[in-house]
């Protein structure tokens, strides 16, 4: 057994640590961006480190359980931890004497084969400082199966289910800039797996575990000790394929988003407008929308600057989308519709591209006042030193009639899936009260706040002048002429 854990360690870095690169300081396409964030064999054992800490805790907090393997949906440059399926299994833990590798890397094209899951943050620290040098320690595996389960055995909601977590390999990690290793005396590291630890000098550092202190350990023991347990890298076995669902049609207000096996899901093409919502509510199957904001600790100066901006239902904003709803509202309406709110999974799918994995709804370039409504120059002088995400006026410091963007428009038709209002999605065991909002809106400032995966917790109560939504629902069975309720 020890041999063949040493084996499969040794395996397992050379297949994180082979990819190939365009050459030094080459920047890759749009369509290299998504091409490599397709699951393959080779990156079915990607490497963990600098993965956003909330997702490496939920992943440990998973680990944890005895009685189940770790269930995942896996896109290449996206994995998300399926808590609601569940395997039945455990992990056991094998120790083995510390064993190091490191990678030099050295452009986007080396982040994007080695280390995909974070990507986001890594292409950005190699463009401005230069290669990046991973030095890792590893000491022992929990090993859980060395093969892909039927379907059949997953319980719970599991639709969305690619893969399962085999193994888990662990130990402690480094990575910095040439100038961040050469100052890291003088770096304030924030906790292990806190990321980015800051120093005075110019460059890049972040860590998790304690190098010096595993590179004297053997993982012996039911665990690892706590200076050297970081989840350093998984391997994932790919699960058989779901059966293949029949492809239903749309109504002509929505988008029929393709996801895989020729299924999907519907997505209404623009946002829920002020006249569609008042004809909900002229039935007195929705509430009115309100005329004003509101949000836990509001102040008296916020009320004052938004109230005005509530959309209603008046000839000159029947188009714009319907604002200052809550959670339940919009989910009300989407229900009375035969519908229902998508969930983040679902819209972040569709604001991508789906496989396409797009920055933007609309693809690579930057955003721009052609592109979207978000915060310009209006922005900037009616919102006081509010941060701008292009200098340039798009026209609408608040909300704009939908679709206006046509730059803008999203993969199968969709429009403004970024900025005029941030949307509710479906709330969902883990989100600890709040729902998860996403977007971006009138209001953002900056280019991050509008890309795809772009999002924020808000509470489900809250009415905001940039927040709204757009309802999702299955598609209608070829040939079944049932119609929804308008």
């Amino acid at each position: 057994m020890h041999a063949r854990l040493l084996a499969t360690v040794f395996v397992a870095l050379t297949l994180a640590c082979s990819g190939r690169s365009s050459g030094p300081g080459s920047r890759p396409s749009a369509d290299e961006h998504y091409q490599r964030c397709n699951t393959s064999s080779d990156n079915s054992r990607p490497l963990l480190v600098e993965w956003p800490s909330t997702q490496r805790g939920e992943l440990e907090a998973e680990l944890g359980r005895r009685d189940s393997l770790v269930v995942v949906r896996y896109t290449g440059c996206e994995l998300e931890v399926l808590r609601g399926c569940k395997l039945e299994g455990h992990y056991s833990w094998t120790g083995i004497s510390a064993k190091r590798d490191e990678l030099e890397i050295r452009n986007a094209g080396d982040v994007w084969a080695n280390i995909p899951l974070a990507a986001a943050r890594l292409v950005t620290a190699v463009e401005r400082y230069g290669a990046l040098h991973l030095d890792m320690q590893l000491i022992g595996q929990y090993s859980g199966t060395d093969h892909a389960p039927a379907r059949e055995r997953l319980a719970g909601r599991c639709d969305e289910a690619t893969h399962v977590i085999g193994s888990f390999m662990v130990g402690a990690f480094e990575i910095s800039s040439a100038a961040g290793g050469a100052f890291r005396a003088g770096a304030e590291v924030y906790g292990a797996g806190a990321g980015v630890g800051a120093s005075r000098h110019e460059g890049y550092f972040s860590s998790d575990g304690d190098l010096d202190s595993c590179s004297d350990r053997y993982g012996s023991g039911s665990a690892p000790p706590d200076s050297c347990k970081s989840l350093l890298q998984i391997e994932l076995l790919l699960l058989p394929a779901a059966q293949a669902k029949t492809r239903g049609v749309c109504p002509a207000d929505m988008a029929f988003v393709e996801d895989s096996d020729d299924s999907g899901f519907c997505l209404d093409l623009h946002e829920v407008t002020v006249g569609e919502y008042a004809g909900c509510a002229a039935d007195h199957t929705c509430s009115e929308a309100p005329a004003s904001v509101e949000w836990p600790g509001i102040s008296d100066a916020e009320h004052e600057l938004y109230d005005e901006l509530c959309n209603t239902n008046r000839g000159s904003q029947r188009n714009h989308p319907v604002n200052c709803v809550t959670w339940d509202q919009s989910a009300s309406y989407c229900r009375a519709q035969g519908k229902r709110l998508p969930t983040a999974m679902e819209w972040r799918w569709a604001a991508r591209g789906g496989e396409q994995n797009r920055t933007y709804p609309w693809g690579e370039d930057r955003p721009g006042p052609a592109h979207v409504n978000a915060c310009g120059k209006e922005c900037g002088k009616r919102f006081e030193a509010r941060a701008q995400a292009y200098g340039k006026s798009d026209g609408n410091f608040s909300t704009a009639p939908v679709g206006s963007y046509r730059a803008g428009i999203g993969r199968w038709g969709l429009l403004d899936l970024s900025g005029n209002v941030a949307e509710w999605t479906n709330r969902d065991e883990r989100s600890w009260g709040n729902v998860w909002v996403v977007g971006g809106s009138a209001l953002s400032g900056s280019a991050e706040e509008l890309e795809s995966v772009a999002g924020e917790w808000v509470d489900p109560s809250a009415r905001r002048f940039d927040l709204g939504f757009r309802c999702a629902s299955e598609p209608i069975e070829a040939g079944d002429q049932k119609r929804r309720r308008r």
